[in-house]
Formats: C-alpha cells, structure tokens, sequence
C-alpha cells in the first residue's frame, strides 16, 4: 500500500489567532457525473460559507476552483482521470465535510427532465448509447425514458443509486409503448439494478425506475425527496463483464468479453492494469463505459472445464478456479487429495463482482458425506467462504451451485481454494473527520481482528499527521481486540486540516505494514460496490478554546 509523500498532504493554515467555526458541510453536486476532458460549470450545496474553503478529490486529474458563495465551481478533468466513483470533499480553515461520490464515464450525457412521471409522457432519448443523471424528486416518483430500440439487438441497462450513496433501492422495468411490461430487474451486486434486454421488434420502448427508501421504512410506496440516480443505456459496444474475472499477480491472462454489440471478444490483462489495493479491484477496459469489477488473485487463474459430482475434476492447491454453471440445477466438483490433519479454505466471488451466482459451498469426503457447507447465507449478498480439516487421508470434492438452482451465461464465479494465512485485519471504529485542540489530547479507535494463528508482535503508527501533533506507537495486543489511539496537540500547535492514516507495524527489520480501513456506509451497507470503503482520516487541528462542534441530533 502506497502513501503520498509529506509533499502531497494538504494542510491549510490560518492564524494562530483566529477562531474557528462549524467545518463545512457537501449535501450534493450538479451535476454528478462528468467524462474525461470535461470542463463544466458545476453547482455545490451546503454549508460553503467558512473561509478558505476548497475542495478535494481522491484523483488529481479531477480539479475543482475554489467555490464561490453560491457554491458555483469550475470543474476540469484531465483525459487520463480514472473512470469509475471517486470522493468529493470540502475543506476550510474549520475542518472537512463528510465525503460525496462523483462519477467519471465515457457515455454521452443526458439530464432527466421532468414531467416524465406519466406512461404515455416519457422523456425521449434521441439516440444510444446514453448517460443519464437524474433524480428521484418526491414520494412516488417514477422517472420514463422513451429509447429507440431495434428487434433482435440487445442492449445493456445499468442503475446507480446506492452506489452513489443515495439512501434508495432501485427497481427498473421496461414496457412497451401499451404499457406491457416486458422485463424488470432489482438488485444487482447491490441494491442496484441491471440487465441485458434483447427486444422482439422494432421502435421506442419505455424504460421507468423508481424506488424504495433504503434503510427500508414503514410506508412502502416510491421514495423521492432527491434521490440522485444514473442510467447507462447502451445497445454497444458495451463490455459489461470479462471471464475470467480474476487477475493473476505476474503474467498476461487470456480473457473474454462479454457485452453488447461487440465485435472483438478476446483480450489479455495483467494485474498491472488494475485499480485498486483490495482483493475485489476494478479494471478500465476500452469499450467498457465504466470500471468492470475483478478479483485480485493471490495464486495462478485456472478455467475449470466443466465437471460434475460423479466426474470431479482433479486441482492442486493453491489455485484460483474461474468457473461457470452452464445449465440450471448444475452443481461443478473439484478433487483434492489431502492428508489428516491438513486444513484448507474455500473462498468465491460472483455477486459481490457482478456476476450471476448466490454461492452455495460443500465439502465431502470419499464416501459422499457432507462434512462442512453454507447452505443458509445471513444475506443473499454475502459471498461464501468454507473452511475444513480432513480427518483423514484421501480425496475430499468440493461442490459449487447456485443457492437456488440457477444456471447460464452470467454464471460464472471464481474460487480460491488454499491453506488459510495468518491474516490482520486493522478496522477503525469510524471515518468521522477528528477535531483537535491545541493543546489537548483526542482518542481514535480501532480494532485488529487476527485469524489464522497470526501471533507477529505489531505496533500501531499514524503518519501525516500536521505540525505540533504526534501519536506515541500503541502496541496491539496478542489476541487483538480494541485499541485507543491517542493523539497530542502542542500548545501552540497552528491551525490545519490533514489527511492521516493508521497502520500495524510489524518489528521485524525491515517492517511489514498493513493499513487500516473504515466503512463509507456504516450500517446502511447491503452489497458490494466501488465506493464501499476508505483507509485515509482527516484531522483539523483548532487554537486552544474553540468551542467544540454541536452533535447534530439524530435524523437531522
């Protein structure tokens, strides 16, 4: 894991003197989408009014001027600016506001107009492909576009709320031009919808979204109350998926494309084209009007032939299989020799990168006894992972299905079977940005989370840390558990804002670091997307008597 250089760490200053107020406050960015090259006038909204504010963004090619007091600002992204979400902040003298997501695409883009509520007044959409952002603005909204479509050419239709961190579950239909409903999808690799609609004649179809608030409430009617949403719509060429989708760490790997409209299907990746420091990562591709999400794989990437319970095929751990379940009620098998006592993990993506397969895991021994499976997921977007020890020598199978017998083209998944590492995992209780005095002490939280027999002695570190503050090293304690990190402010420690982070240290010469991350959505997280996480904090360091920030009251 990289880490800018002191250099890079933004820190703005004021005089010692001044006081400082409530840190700003981003609600929401219009528009929210953009393509590369783009320099657009945009409008911010929020609590904008504190002095020297600025905004940031966790990609440099995307730049933002300084915002005037209606909150208007310059946006201008370079060419090489990542596709894909990334993070808005605004900074000041007082602090920093709580992140919002901006999206980055290749698609033309179109503002939803409304009225659009009514079947028979839909918003036309001239031509394909098309991007469009727009927003759910009362109670029982329902949002139509009419799209031009022809027989027998497919188009792909993808969603986005959640994953923009609107607080809405999308539902999606197409109807025709009656009203027939002739297709609908709901939940993706979260609470967003997309689908492959293939039409059986030409002209426009209707294409509504609407959706439920999220966390659920008790009314169950259409939420509103401007909920941003994007809709890409395109009939290709379009490449919505790969297979494999694992990237293997050295080498090229031979892969296909999946999609619409396209008239070349094979590639070669290497994990060098990955964005990303997490197993889950995403990949750029051209053709692909947004990042494809991928496995990071540890060990060598295996297309596994197809397979069955009575013909096993015969793999050697460690490997990572990519897979597909060809027909419904399929169930794929694998062959491992093992002797007694050794212990092995089973770990699968599919939903969780966009594919099509709710996982369900066995183990069985040699005379077909089931020994370990995850027949009952907590959630149906929880990805399995099974873990055994042989109780004797022999040949040990492990099957793969679809929790409800599903099959086809999309099914396709990876698989990771290996001895389990000793691992950390290094959790902060919050990304909430921490306030500091001049002065005084402030106490972070964390958690290291061990598995696997990890017993390496770690101390805990924090870098980036501002002029006039310092965090003694906090050793980890062997079983982990809570930690409390505690910062210090020097007396006359100036006015800033920083990014810091906070990592486990091992004391060997030289160290190993493994970072720390924290939740973007707390308890609100249902699924999988690109934005879930974050492992940087934000401190604001204030002159001694400032009056600390009222907590705002719940709901508000």
């Amino acid at each position: 894991m990289t880490r800018p250089c002191a250099a890079q760490f933004l820190a703005l200053c004021t005089a010692a003197s001044m006081a400082a107020g409530a840190p700003p406050e981003l609600t929401a960015i219009a528009p929210y989408a953009a393509a590369p090259g783009a320099a657009i006038e945009v409008k911010l909204s929020g609590k904008l009014e504190a002095a020297g504010v600025r905004i940031w963004c966790d990609d440099p090619a995307i730049v933002f001027s300084p915002p005037d007091k209606s909150g208007k600002t310059t946006l201008t992204i370079a060419n090489h600016a990542a596709p894909g979400l990334h993070l808005l902040r605004i900074l000041s003298e007082e602090g920093v506001s709580a992140p919002l997501r901006f999206a980055i695409g290749t698609l033309p883009l179109l503002a939803e107009k409304e009225p659009n509520d009514a079947l028979a007044q839909p918003q036309p959409v001239p031509s394909l492909p098309a991007w469009i952002h727009g927003q759910l603005d009362k109670a029982g909204d329902i949002d139509g576009f009419a799209i031009p479509l022809h027989k027998g050419v497919p188009v792909s239709i993808k969603a986005d709320a959640y994953a923009l961190g609107s607080t809405v579950d999308l539902h999606l239909q197409i109807l025709d031009p009656r009203g027939v409903k002739l297709a609908t999808a709901s939940d993706g690799p979260n609470l967003d919808p997309a689908l492959v609609f293939t039409p059986e004649s030409d002209g426009l179809h209707i294409v509504q979204i609407a959706g439920f608030a999220h966390p659920p409430a008790a009314d169950v009617g259409f939420t509103g109350s401007k909920q941003a949403y994007l809709l890409a719509i395109t009939e290709g060429p379009a490449v919505t998926r790969i297979f494999p989708a694992a990237i293997p760490p050295t080498g090229p790997l031979p892969i296909e494309l999946h999609g619409v409209g396209l008239k070349e299907n094979k590639a070669e990746i290497t994990a060098a084209q990955l964005r990303g420091n997490g197993e889950r990562a995403t990949l750029a591709l051209p053709n692909a009007p947004f990042p494809i999400d991928v496995v990071r794989a540890a060990f060598p990437v295996l297309v596994a032939p197809q397979s069955s319970t009575e013909a096993p095929f015969k793999i050697t751990p460690p490997i990572v299989l990519a897979g597909r379940l060809e027909k419904p009620g399929t169930t794929a098998a694998f062959q491992i020799a093992m002797k007694k006592g050794a212990k092995l993990r089973a770990r699968f993506w599919s939903r969780s990168i966009g594919l099509g397969v709710e996982g369900n895991l066995a183990i069985l021994n040699a005379e077909g006894t089931r020994l370990a499976a995850n027949e009952n997921p907590s959630d149906i977007f929880t990805e399995p992972t099974l873990t055994w020890t042989a109780p004797a020598d022999g040949d040990y199978k492990l099957t793969v299905a679809d929790l409800f017998s599903r099959g086809g083209p999309d099914a396709e998944y990876v698989l990771e079977i290996a001895e389990p590492p000793p691992t950390l995992d290094l959790q902060l209780s919050d990304g909430k940005p921490a306030r500091i005095e001049a002065g005084k002490t402030i106490v972070l939280k964390a958690k290291a989370v061990f598995a696997n027999g990890f017993k390496e002695p770690l101390v805990l570190r924090v870098s980036g840390l501002p002029e006039g503050v310092w965090a003694p090293e906090v050793a980890v304690p062997e079983k982990g558990g809570d930690i409390d990190i505690t910062l210090h402010a020097a007396t006359n420690a100036p006015p800033a804002t920083a990014r810091i982070w906070v990592a486990a240290w091992t004391k060997a010469t030289p160290p190993v670091f493994t970072g720390s991350a924290y939740s973007l959505r707390a308890d609100t997280q249902r699924g999988h997307s690109q934005s879930d996480r974050a492992d940087d904090l934000w401190l604001n360091t204030v002159p001694a008597g400032t009056p600390p920030v009222p907590e705002k009251k719940k709901g508000k």
